[in-house]
């Protein structure tokens, strides 16, 4: 993609994401989520969902990429997720949930999300200080 992975510009010196680009990014991402688990006719988890997995097009609009460790499931068979235990992910974006191997929801894919959403925070340990203290 033109601009690179989220990622590649959060940690760049020449770091052009204003306040106002965060936002739109974080609200594209939130999009394609709901997209995915909403709106699509099967239902779709990522199961790994990064700063390194959205990509920004020239406009600085995210794409969600690297489709390997998803799964499809049909939306008339939700209630058995037992092939969702299985743990993947990248560490630090993973849900409580496989840490645990307990059943899995698109409630995994929200999680690493809200990761990623502290991470585009110039301040993420503040953030995870006021967090933890509550």
């Amino acid at each position: 993609m033109e601009n690179g992975s989220l990622a590649e510009n959060l940690s760049s010196k020449t770091n052009t994401l204003d306040w106002s680009k965060r936002y739109d990014i974080a609200l594209g991402t939130a999009r394609v989520l709901a997209y995915l688990h909403e709106e699509c006719m099967e239902w779709i988890l990522h199961c790994d969902i990064k700063p390194q997995n959205i990509l920004l097009d020239s406009n600085f609009q995210p794409k969600l990429a690297d489709f390997g460790l998803s799964k499809l499931k049909s939306r008339n068979n939700l209630n058995n997720n037992s092939e969702f235990s299985m743990i993947r992910g990248t560490r630090g974006y993973m849900a409580p949930e496989w840490i645990s191997n307990l059943p899995i929801t698109s409630k995994v894919d929200v999680y690493s999300y809200g990761v990623v959403y502290i991470d585009t925070s110039k301040f993420p340990f503040l953030f995870i200080f006021v967090f933890i203290s509550l």
